[in-house]
Parts: structure tokens; C-alpha cells; sequence
């Protein structure tokens, strides 16, 4: 992983434990099962999402957009070094949306469809008689 990635994660965890310790929850919230009290240090936490963490399917972010050696697809979804191939799906995403990425790849959908459209030949209109 990223060390974005990393920080992101152990970030995340530190988070949640903030809210479950906050004074308005306490009351209804018992002690932490997972990772637990004892798993305190940036190491420890990475190290128990490691080992516990798992995907949800909502594959996404793999096919970086730009000009750069990393870059995948330019802004118009054009594959890099093919002809006539595009990506449009989540995997063009910069980043995992904080919802279901449904409505996000509907948008990349529309979008490729109206840069395909655009890009048509307009066909040849008929003359009056």
C-alpha cells in the first residue's frame, strides 16, 4: 500500500474510537472489543487492519487519469497507447467515494457517452425537395 494509504487507514481507526469515546456516547457504548484497549500505536493499529481488513466489491481508483507515467486513461477516458478503447467504470475514480460508487459510475457513464457523442461524425442532412 500507499503510505496515504497507511495513514488513511490508521487515521480512520483513530476517528472512530474518538466518536465511540465521545461523552454523548458513552453511556451507550461499552468498552472496545476490536482492536482493543491494548492496540495503541500507529504500528499496532496498521497491523490490525491488515490482518482484519477485507473488501466490500466496490472495486474502484486503479486506472489513474493524466499525462503522467502512472496515468492510465487521459481526460477524455482514451486508454494510453491504444486506438479506439476507453475506460469508463469506477476504476477512473482519484479516490473511494464515501458512498456506494453506483451513482458516481452512472456520472463517469453519462459523461463517456456525451465525450463519444461529441466526438461523432454528424451524419449528412437531407435536403428539402
Amino acid at each position: 500500500t500507499e503510505e496515504s494509504d497507511r495513514r488513511a487507514i490508521v487515521g480512520g481507526l483513530r476517528f472512530v474510537r474518538q466518536v465511540f469515546n465521545a461523552p454523548a456516547l458513552k453511556a451507550y457504548i461499552g468498552d472496545e472489543k476490536l482492536p482493543g484497549a491494548r492496540v495503541q500505536t500507529d504500528d499496532e493499529l496498521l497491523d490490525y487492519a491488515k490482518r482484519n481488513g477485507n473488501t466490500v466489491y466496490h472495486a474502484s481508483c486503479t486506472c489513474m487519469m493524466g499525462q503522467h507515467a502512472m496515468a492510465v486513461v487521459d481526460d477524455q477516458l482514451r486508454l494510453h497507447g491504444f486506438e479506439g478503447l476507453r475506460v469508463v467504470d469506477a476504476s477512473v475514480m482519484p479516490s473511494v467515494t464515501s458512498t456506494n460508487t453506483n451513482a458516481p459510475t452512472i456520472m463517469i457513464a453519462e459523461k463517456a457517452a456525451s465525450i463519444i457523442k461529441a466526438e461523432a461524425v454528424p451524419k449528412p442532412q437531407a435536403r428539402a425537395a
